[in-house]
């Protein structure tokens, strides 16, 4: 898909030549995606420039192995050029990674998540045969951020309401409610003679 991408949120960069800069190479960049369009690829490739620094006359670009990356005057020029409509910039891309963020933080938060969350993590531990107390803390370690108020209540209802239980030996395993699902699947192991008829697992 061709696109551009607008690298416009400065930032604090220094050069011997240049002094303070706001920008890595000392002039508004971004970089373009030319795939599907042949023409454009080509005109890139015409202008290439061995540095970035380079890119700051206009028309000039630099191929970094996955996009070319120019001054944004260039890439204005190439999209005014090519009609390219495919247009953001840094700013917009962290605006949906903070809108992102945000709607993890929200299904963090609730219960269903979290006792989904520890059910998943349980499933694999119960081989290590884990007693009570030493189970219940490996699920804290495994979730450092979630409230200890939050796993207590919630490591207390698997183990009153049947979803984890002790065995003989006190080491905790699946509950009669435990989801089959959730646990690991086995592995199936087949017999096969050898050549000299003794039997051999194979996986």
């Amino acid at each position: 898909m061709t696109a551009i991408r607008y690298d416009i949120i400065p930032g604090n960069y220094y050069s011997a030549e240049k002094g303070a800069m706001l920008y890595p190479n000392g002039f508004p960049d971004g970089v373009l995606n030319a795939e599907g369009d042949a023409k454009l690829k080509e005109h890139c490739d015409k202008n290439l420039v061995k540095y970035g620094w380079e890119c700051e006359t206009t028309g000039k670009f630099l191929w970094n192995g996955i996009t070319y990356y120019a001054s944004a005057k260039t890439l204005q020029q190439v999209e005014k050029k090519f009609d390219i409509k495919t247009i953001f910039t840094d700013k917009d891309l962290r605006k949906k990674e903070e809108e992102e963020a945000e709607k993890l933080r929200k299904l963090m938060a609730t219960e269903e998540w979290l006792e989904n969350k520890v059910l998943e993590d349980s499933a694999t531990r119960f081989v290590q045969g884990i007693k009570r107390n030493e189970f219940v803390q490996t699920m804290r370690d495994i979730n450092p951020t979630i409230a200890n108020a939050r796993m207590t209540r919630v490591t207390q209802k698997y183990l009153n309401e049947g979803y984890w239980e002790a065995d003989e030996r006190g080491h905790i395993k699946p509950g009669p409610k435990f989801p089959k699902e959730k646990l690991p699947k086995k592995e199936k192991v087949q017999e096969e003679k050898n050549l000299f008829g003794r039997k051999k697992k194979r996986r």
